[in-house]
């Protein structure tokens, strides 16, 4: 059986005219890569006139691709390219980095500056593990995500930041926060997934069964919840669910109970008329809990628990 290679086939280098690796990039799409913007500028920098030259970090040097630039988003730091040469693979899963659970264990695969003592030959990658934190405002209304990592390297930023329990991309190494008064130590900042989307618009089919967290893939969505993965109440998806088919109409529940010895039997679970369950959301109340694993348990525990305190009342009435 084939070993699987550590590093991902949809991860690479981004080099300066002498092969010299400069950051990280990945490929979204066929052909399609992403980086961080000032990775690409520096590279320019270096005498490049207006093609990037890119490998991949899994088999470093074997070959070298031409990439141009598509289009940019300078203030979230992310760069579109287009390659050439497609790199075998592409990310599987892209995910709205505002959907990730704070805490989620993340991870950060790439070309890393090590500085060796002696005669050791210098890294060639690095693997941080993280945890995702959220997200951070500036003053220039850009949004960033942010996460916690200590191991954090120069030459990652490009990076993409996976999603460990399912390799999805939820961010893009931007810069790491080298703080000198010990606040917000072994922070960094991270391009979010929503402004890649918006970059990507015009130039990279969209396909909504790999973009996870945003509006319309819903199909994804569902297969992720069911895989353990949480994504966060929102106004928009209260407004688009809706609330099951009302109970069929019962007996009058406000009619007294006829004068009969109490059943040896459990009492039937009678339906109220027009129950209905509170759509999950912002202003909505939550769903009753209940012992059942669905909500159509939840609803007959919900109603037994009311024809049972009637009948208790009935009770007392009559004592």
């Amino acid at each position: 059986m084939t070993k699987r290679h550590p590093v991902p086939a949809y991860i690479g280098r981004v080099l300066s005219p002498s092969g010299v690796p400069q950051g990280t990039c990945f490929q979204i799409a066929p052909g399609w890569l992403v980086t961080a913007w000032h990775v690409a500028q520096a590279t320019f920098a270096l005498g490049d006139d207006e093609v990037l030259r890119v490998d991949r970090l899994s088999e470093p040097g074997a070959e070298r691709i031409g990439a141009r630039v598509v289009a940019e988003d300078r203030k979230a730091d992310l760069i579109l390219l287009r390659a050439d040469k497609a790199f075998p693979a592409s990310a599987r899963l892209l995910r709205g980095s505002r959907s990730v659970r704070h805490s989620e264990p993340v991870t950060v695969l790439g070309h890393a500056l090590v500085q060796e003592t002696g005669d050791q030959p210098p890294v060639l990658w690095v693997e941080a593990l993280g945890e995702w934190q959220g997200e951070a405002r500036r003053t220039d209304d850009v949004t960033l995500g942010r996460f916690y990592s200590r191991d954090v390297l120069p030459g990652m930023s490009g990076s993409p930041v996976r999603q460990r329990s399912d390799d999805s991309v939820v961010g893009v190494v931007s810069a790491r926060y080298n703080t000198s008064d010990g606040w917000l130590v072994h922070s960094v900042w991270s391009g979010r997934v929503e402004d890649l989307r918006e970059l990507c618009k015009g130039h990279v089919g969209l396909d909504e069964s790999r973009w996870v967290g945003f509006a319309g893939a819903t199909t994804v969505a569902v297969e992720s919840l069911g895989a353990g993965h949480r994504e966060p109440d929102s106004g928009a998806r209260a407004e688009t669910a809706s609330a099951p088919d009302p109970l069929p109409d019962g007996p009058d529940p406000d009619a007294p109970l006829p004068d009969t010895p109490l059943p040896d039997t459990p009492l039937p679970n009678t339906p109220l008329p027009n129950t209905s369950v509170p759509v999950a959301g912002p202003t909505a109340p939550p769903a009753p809990a209940g012992s059942g694993d669905t909500l159509s348990d939840t609803i007959t525990e919900e109603v037994s628990l009311g024809l049972l305190a009637r009948f208790t009342r009935w009770i007392s009435d009559t004592l």
